[in-house]
């Protein structure tokens, strides 16, 4: 019997490791999307205004260069919703927030505006990888 409480418990520690690694590894994701989506962005937003001539195809260029960034930025949104929890600062509860919430959150780093679903506080949610 001791020997299966032990074996559950370096289980339960082996599985919060691996969700853990698991979240680490979306959020580096969300950070290289979103700096290639805005490198793109602006690369060819210059190409439009520099070098190119035609007004239809800077046009062009200009809506295929905001259809880049704004997929990037949403996928962006969804990975952040979906790697780990936010922590409330005043109760200390982790939970997952809607992802309008997210969306619509302003934020800094890793940390948004949320109102907590238990004590109903607002403030700096900070982002945590595992429960």
């Amino acid at each position: 019997m001791e020997d299966y409480k032990k074996m559950a418990e370096e289980n339960l520690l082996q599985l919060q490791k691996q969700e853990e690694l698991n979240n680490k590894k979306l959020l580096s994701l969300e950070v290289v999307i979103g700096y290639t989506s805005t490198i793109c962005f602006m690369a060819l937003i210059f190409a439009a205004s520099f070098a190119v001539t035609s007004p239809v195809w800077r046009v062009v260029m200009i809506l295929t260069a905001a259809a880049i960034f704004t997929v990037g930025m949403l996928y962006c949104l969804r990975l952040d919703h979906d790697a780990g929890y936010y922590e409330c600062p005043n109760c200390g509860k982790k939970y997952v927030p809607s992802m309008k919430a997210v969306v619509m959150a302003p934020h800094v780093g890793r940390s948004r505006r949320l109102r907590c679903p238990y004590c109903g506080k607002r403030g700096f949610h900070k982002k945590v990888l595992s429960r």
